[in-house]
């Protein structure tokens, strides 16, 4: 059905093109004859979805597929694909250019067919065509991991909750010990249990936990501790089914999400490939977030990387950011979960910076108003976008958005989401030993003071 409907727009595309009475079909059909009776001498680069090269045991080229490539054979039947000495796009380097655009430069190639970025210094040098792809400057790093439960028998609450619950300890406990020294003076007789504050703060706290065991005193006692336990079962089940929220359902936290975050990130470092228009970006700039990037290349020169060799690894074990053509990022981490069968790889939620990808050809070049006239076809026909999609990975367990992801439905508690409440309960241990620790050293403290005591008072004696 999707071809019949290309079918159709194809044929669609060609009566217009006969029946436009305004277009100039003699220059048309120059620059068809440039296109198609001339060979054409085409550089690429590896950069998939954009650009597949398959080659032989010689190392030369033996088959070329993706994106780019059906967009040239729809342009022209004649042509070759050669591949830049340096593995360079280009850059200006030592007095002159590098790479694929250099080679466009000193007349080698025809045109630069491949993810190649528009930017301005190149565009000093070469033709752009219109650009056939938007494809943002983003920021390959870490896959986002779980946030840590070792706090999470606090964060149901906020901390001012947890504040005014202590307050409201505080403040009931010494109201129910006023009332309770008021009510002893006026009717000349103790109350059951003890009128200290703190025995009313704890009996507060023994109202929450095991309500079972509340002690009714007098009618204006009882009716705060109602208030109090009515207020404390509130307390009881909105901590608990918030806690187990967070247990159960907890998020997955990005190492950065911003450009900022990534100037400013002690943890997470900037890696580049050189001679693209990210690292140019960088170090020429001289203020804000890009110009943190951009020293921090320069203070670590091994972060400037000559291939993209490993470079799936050298994100997820040594913690880099690595800014590249988001599409381009997306088919690596298809493929090294393809490979490593788990997500170690992301993207972070904001680009490096806005690109477009355009072809390059030389200056005045004859070919640039031809190209210009056939990617406006291809982009009204929806080729373009049929092309791009149709080398995109489908969706899988690594493409789905940070909100969504959550650990496997059902799953039951372990130690690792547990693990606060042990540590809760190892503080206690520990704070309960050095209790008996201290308190036994004061009994033997105690104990020989009184001896020495004793001791001294039978000398006297005897003397």
């Amino acid at each position: 059905m999707v071809s019949f409907c290309i079918l159709l727009l194809v044929m669609t595309h060609a009566t217009l093109v006969n029946s436009n009475s305004g277009f100039d079909s003699t220059k048309k059909t120059i620059g068809r004859e440039l296109l198609n009776g001339r060979h054409l001498v085409i550089g690429i680069i590896d950069i998939p979805p954009y650009v597949l090269i398959q080659h032989s045991p010689l190392k030369n080229i033996s088959h070329v597929d993706g994106f780019v490539p059906h967009i040239i054979s729809w342009m022209a039947e004649k042509f070759e694909y050669v591949e830049p000495p340096d593995g360079a796009f280009g850059a200006f380097v030592n007095g002159s250019w590098n790479g694929l655009v250099g080679l466009v430069v000193r007349g080698k190639i025809d045109v630069v067919a491949t993810a190649l970025s528009v930017t301005y210094s190149r565009s000093q040098v070469v033709d752009f065509t219109f650009s056939f792809s938007d494809d943002p400057m983003a920021l390959l790093i870490p896959f986002p991991q779980l946030e840590s439960t070792i706090s999470a028998i606090a964060k149901p609450f906020q901390h001012e909750v947890w504040i005014g619950i202590g307050l409201s300890f505080l403040v009931a406990s010494v109201v129910l010990w006023v009332i309770s020294r008021i009510q002893q003076n006026i009717h000349c007789q103790p109350l059951h249990g003890k009128t200290g504050w703190f025995p009313y703060f704890w009996f507060l706290f023994r109202a929450v936990i095991n309500p079972n065991g509340v002690i009714n005193f007098t009618l204006a006692t009882r009716l705060i501790i109602a208030a109090w336990c009515l207020m404390g079962i509130v307390f009881v089940n909105s901590y608990t089914s918030s806690l187990l929220s967070h247990l159960l359902a907890p998020t997955f936290l990005p190492v950065i999400s911003t450009v900022q975050d990534l100037a400013d990130s002690h943890i997470v470092q900037i890696t580049s490939l050189k001679h693209t228009s990210a690292d140019s970006a960088l170090l020429a700039a001289t203020s804000g977030s890009f110009a943190k990037l951009g020293a921090s290349l320069r203070a670590h020169p091994e972060n400037l990387l000559e291939t993209l060799d490993n470079i799936e690894d050298i994100v997820f074990y040594q913690r880099k950011a690595f800014p590249y053509q988001e599409t381009s990022l997306k088919q690596r981490i298809y493929d090294d979960f393809k490979a490593t069968r788990q997500c170690r790889l992301s993207i972070a939620k904001e680009p490096l910076f806005p690109d477009q990808i355009a072809f390059a050809l030389p200056k005045s070049s004859p070919l640039t108003t031809d190209y210009n006239y056939e990617l406006i076809w291809l982009r009204q026909l929806g080729l373009l976008n049929h092309w791009a999609n149709s080398f995109l990975p489908r969706p899988y367990q690594c493409s789905a958005p940070l909100a969504s992801l959550r650990p496997t439905s059902n799953k039951r508690l372990t130690l690792n989401y547990l693990s606060s409440a042990f540590l809760l309960y190892g503080v206690g241990v520990g704070v309960s030993i050095l209790a008996f620790v201290l308190e036994f050293i004061s009994t033997w403290w105690n104990a020989t003071t009184r001896v020495k005591s004793f001791g001294s008072r039978h000398s006297r004696i005897n003397a």
